[in-house]
Parts: C-alpha cells; structure tokens; sequence
C-alpha cells in the first residue's frame, strides 16, 4: 500500500531473499536493497554478498538491486557490481574515519576507496563500470 501511495520511486531496503525480491516486484518497487541490518542477525545467517548473485538472477532485469552490508574495500564494490548490482552502499565504511578524523578523514577513506576500484578495475582490463561482469569473478 505504501507503494501505491508514494509518488515517486520507492526503493524496499533489507530484501534478503529471493522471494521477498519477487514479491518487491510484485508490489511496484522501482529498487531493492540487500542489506543485513548493520549485522545484527543471527551468526548463521547469509550475508547480502551470498544473497546477490541469486537476487540478481531472479529480478534483476526488472528492478534495481542495490547492495549493502559488508563492504570494506574498493575489491567488494567491484564484486557486487560485477555480480550484478546497479550501485553498492558503504554506509559504515566512512563512520570510522568520521569518528576518528572529521571531514579529513572521511575525504581520505573516500579517496581510499576510489583508488582501489580504480586500480582494481585496471588489473581485470576495464575501463568503465559496465564493463564489469561474472566473468571477472573466479567462485570456488
């Protein structure tokens, strides 16, 4: 119902199943986010990396997956992009550097993140986002 009576693009955050994704779908959300809640879950439980794959593959050619949730350095963003995600947030990533230094710090994590996608992306030969794809990934 929220969804109906918003006017604008809705996007459903903490989506960590396939069938909580189709039923986003379903309801008319223009994006989901997979995300574990700041790890609050149970030990036992799949990390949004182990959800996305599949999350992409069941609906990601009718909505936007957006990961969240574990991401610590420019290898992961590249990893989630590569799976299939249309954006990655980092939302703890730049609270540590925040606490620690202020605005400089956050500047220099950013600049941090920035430089290891960057090079990341230079070692697999790409030289745009949309380049990126699972066959840049080797699972085991």
């Amino acid at each position: 119902e929220m969804v109906k009576l918003w006017s604008g693009p809705f996007c459903l955050k903490g989506v960590m199943s396939v069938e909580d994704a189709r039923r986003a779908v379903d309801i008319g959300c223009s994006g989901i986010v997979l995300s574990n809640h700041g790890g609050r879950q149970l030990d036992g439980s799949r990390a949004a990396f182990d959800q996305l794959a599949e999350i992409v593959d069941a609906v990601g050619d009718r909505i936007d997956v957006i990961m969240d949730g574990g991401v610590q350095r420019g290898t992961h963003v590249l990893k989630a992009l590569s799976l299939g995600a249309k954006a990655v947030g980092v939302g703890r990533y730049y609270l540590f550097p925040l606490a620690a230094a202020g605005q400089p710090g956050v500047e220099r994590a950013l600049e941090q993140m920035r430089v290891e996608i960057e090079r990341g992306m230079k070692l697999m030969g790409c030289s745009s986002i949309e380049q990126l794809s699972r066959k840049n990934l080797r699972f085991r």
